[in-house]
């Protein structure tokens, strides 16, 4: 068991499309190890997505949250909170939910403390009027990782060695409507039943963004890449997440997935059967996560892209929205 301490502000920040559109968001951004002096020098820079959280099943996680303000918005003094999604052991005050926990206002901190119980993919977000603080841009993953890749020093979904994996990709997917985005910005109040998303992003770009590397100098709030990259015979892990309002299906032509979890839990029967599936679609509603393997075929480009159309698309134009692509690489020779 180890002890985890990250650190994370709360402001806001703008983030690019294809098209040449910015868009106003609300989200979170990695201060760990910054001075106290120097923290603030951090507002209006959030992160889509919010940073990675990885830790060990176990383990002893202390997240301090800390409410910077929102500089494109001053007089919105909201509070914010992080939500373990997913985590059945939680207790209460820690697990972000305003009715029950604490949340953070402006120019305050809070450490929320967990101890993941069960390895798997799960997500993290606030849960201050969730709707529109989701919508706006305050999600990230979080990754617990099982005992058994420390016990035998190779890489595993779950305690089970028929999950082992070479390498791993993240699969995030949301949705943005650009119109509570720039009402928010111009302090101007949205009517949620017209929520119509014209964006559809994988790790918070979208594509031809998604295969640009990770902290691309054009993307400087957009870190995350979601290019695949594996050689062939790799087993290779795509953890997909879907925190946005809809239901998506992604399609990967050629390549096979067998999905070993769902929700951050095994897939095994009521007697401990694998009951672990093959597909090349998987279908993924909100707030849900599953953990699917391939072994990388012979090399080449392989699309993973939506299957609904419309999401293939920059706001109903241009190709774009929840598309990225596999790339199968030789191995190269070693003597």
């Amino acid at each position: 068991m180890s002890t985890v301490e990250k650190h994370f502000g709360a402001t806001d920040g703008w983030v690019n499309m294809p098209d040449g559109t910015t868009h106003y968001i609300f989200g979170f951004v990695d201060i760990t190890g910054v001075p106290e002096n120097l923290i603030f020098e951090y507002r209006g820079k959030a992160t889509l997505l919010a940073p990675l959280l990885e830790a060990y099943e176990g383990d002893e996680v202390y997240l301090t949250l800390t409410n910077l303000g929102l500089p494109g918005r001053p007089d919105l003094d909201d509070t914010h909170t992080i939500h373990w999604h997913g985590f059945p052991n939680q207790i209460p005050l820690w697990d972000g939910v305003p009715e029950a926990s604490i949340s953070v206002p402006v120019g305050r901190s809070f450490t929320y403390y967990f101890q993941p119980l069960h390895p798997g993919t799960y997500i993290h977000h606030c849960h201050f009027e969730p709707v529109e603080h989701i919508q706006m841009g305050m999600v990230g993953p979080l990754t617990v990782r099982p005992r058994l890749e420390k016990d035998l020093g190779r890489k595993f979904v779950y305690n089970d060695e028929n999950t082992a994996y070479d390498r791993e990709a993240l699969i995030f997917l949301t949705e943005l409507d650009p119109e509570p985005h720039r009402l928010v910005a111009n302090v101007q109040e949205f009517d949620w039943t017209e929520y119509r998303p014209s964006y559809w992003l994988i790790s918070g770009r979208s594509y031809p963004d998604t295969v640009k590397p990770v902290d691309d100098p054009g993307l400087p709030l957009q870190p995350f890449s979601s290019l695949v990259e594996a050689y062939e015979g790799e087993r290779v892990l795509l953890r997909f997440v879907n925190i946005g309002f809809q239901q998506h299906t992604i399609q990967v032509p050629g390549i096979s997935l067998k999905v070993v979890g769902q929700d951050a839990r095994p897939m095994r029967g009521y007697n401990g059967e694998d009951i672990s599936y093959w597909r090349n679609t998987v279908y993924i509603s909100a707030g849900q996560t599953v953990d699917a393997i391939f072994t990388a075929p012979a090399a080449g480009i392989y699309p993973l892209y939506n299957r609904n159309h419309h999401k293939n698309t920059v706001a109903g134009t241009a190709l774009g929205g929840m598309v990225t692509e596999i790339r199968v690489g030789v191995r190269p020779l070693t003597y």
